[in-house]
């Protein structure tokens, strides 16, 4: 798999490509931290994660959030075989919240595992 590279997209005269695993990880920092509507011609791509962002942290808001989560990366990265349970929220002491995804990539049927970190202590 190939991407282009964001956000150091160009450079003086080509275009900056990244691949594989890389790739991979900014499709999915790119699907996750997209809110749904942003994108033009696809109104359905993207998360809710923002609209969730100051409510009260519980078991319920937790599965909303893993739902979301599993339903948009489903759907829009049909390279990427996994299950539910598969999708980690983590928070550390810190105040750290990170997503980790462990997931089989079907074009080259290596098992990688994702971290992307939403809220980070310095926000």
């Amino acid at each position: 798999m190939r991407s282009i590279a964001f956000p150091e997209i160009f450079t003086r005269t080509t275009t900056n490509i990244v691949e594989d695993y890389d790739a991979t990880l900014q499709n999915l920092k790119l699907l996750i931290w997209s809110e749904k509507g942003e994108l033009f011609g696809d109104p359905y791509y993207g998360t809710g994660l923002k609209r969730y962002l100051y409510d009260q942290n519980d078991v319920v808001l937790q599965d909303i959030l893993l739902d979301d989560l599993y339903t948009a990366i489903k759907l829009f990265m049909p390279q990427l075989e996994f299950e539910r349970t598969d999708i980690k929220l983590i928070r550390n002491s810190k105040g750290e919240l990170s997503i980790k995804l462990r997931a089989m990539n079907k074009a080259d049927f290596t098992t990688d595992l994702y971290t992307i970190v939403l809220m980070d202590s310095e926000m």
